[in-house]
């Protein structure tokens, strides 16, 4: 998303700020102050009155018991920029894009970096690890947090019978080491180490299992453990943003958010935005540690669309359909595509 066209207002320091330029619409603020640096960024669903709270013009409520009203830094602003932004997910999108100009990451306390799986069905005799983003092989996510990542590797252990065990054997049915296991004597693992499996049987064991990791599709709507929202951390995705206009689609591959193949579109065109969808190779920096914290929301986990190679133009079209909220209404006919950009 562009922040070029940021609308700006040029405050008087000391002076009591007119706010009646900013609108009172959803959006993302900030207030900068001596020098253009920034004060305050933050979302909102209305940024004059937000503005108002932040700058000492709007009236504070002085009832038994209220919290701390805000700090007021009309005496140091110098100037508000929003940008407007119609859908959950724009508003979100905003406001990463802009404090990333202004706080490392590395400096955000409320991002944690997520976690994933790792399941490669190309070694010998594979096993599900826990890892952390940015490391090598087949990855699959994103999950919270360690802890969530292995939830779900216990969940996809007992799905498949996958050995829990790190160990470098030689298959043998008489293997002191397989027949001391306690996950070979209840039969909760394929026990290759003792030739239950084959090696080739237990490699395509491995295979179903990182297919049914990788396609949300496969999986029950009860797995709780391995939400709808994760898959292969390579691969591409969709996040279909409704607002109250227009319908935003944001292809999302290998964990970074596409801005430049975004489409925002009127409802009615819909159909033909799909049709022009496309998922470029990307050296962008991954956004999976807000995007994760974005999916722990009921609705963000329903309008993030895991989208497979394989898809046809159907598949994609009718998954996006099933991603819009269920009280989204079409408008009137009108407007036109455009990129990265509002209904024009």
């Amino acid at each position: 998303m562009s922040l070029d066209a940021l609308a700006r207002l040029e405050l008087t320091p000391g002076g009591a700020p007119a706010l009646e330029a900013v609108p009172a619409s959803p959006g993302v603020g900030q207030i900068l102050g001596p020098e253009g640096r920034s004060l305050l960024i933050a979302t909102s669903s209305n940024l004059r009155r937000w503005a108002e709270s932040n700058l000492g013009v709007a009236r504070l409520r002085a009832a038994a018991g209220a919290r701390r009203p805000k700090t007021n830094l009309a005496g140091i602003a110098t100037g508000v920029a929003w940008v407007e932004t119609d859908g959950p997910f724009r508003q979100r999108l905003a406001y990463e894009r802009l404090a990333e100009r202004h706080v490392p990451a590395t400096q955000r306390r409320d991002l944690k970096p997520p976690a994933f799986v790792r399941l490669d069905p190309s070694e010998r005799f594979p096993r599900v690890t826990v890892h952390a983003a940015g490391a090598e092989g087949a990855l699959y996510g994103p999950f919270r947090d360690r802890r969530a990542a292995e939830k779900a590797k216990d969940a996809l252990q007992r799905t498949f019978a996958l050995r829990p065990c790190d160990f470098v054997f030689e298959p043998d049915p008489a293997l002191p080491l397989g027949l001391g296991c306690l996950y070979a004597q209840v039969r909760s693992c394929a026990a290759p180490c003792l030739a239950r499996a084959s090696e080739a049987e237990y490699r395509a064991l491995a295979a179903r299992a990182a297919a049914w990791l990788a396609e949300p599709a496969r999986r029950e709507a009860a797995t709780a453990a391995v939400p709808a929202s994760v898959a292969s951390a390579h691969g591409r995705a969709l996040i279909v943003d409704a607002g109250k206009r227009s319908v935003g689609l944001y292809p999302v591959r290998a964990g970074s958010v596409l801005d430049d193949a975004a489409l925002v579109v009127p409802p009615q065109q819909l159909d033909a935005a799909v049709a022009r969808l496309a998922w470029p190779d990307t050296s962008a920096p991954s956004d999976w540690p807000w995007l994760t914290a974005w999916l722990r929301g009921a609705r963000a986990r329903a309008s993030f669309v895991s989208v497979a190679d394989a898809w046809a133009l159907a598949e994609l079209r009718a998954a996006v359909r099933a991603a819009l909220p269920a009280s989204f209404a079409a408008p009137a006919a009108g407007g036109n595509v455009s990129n990265t950009g509002e209904e024009a």
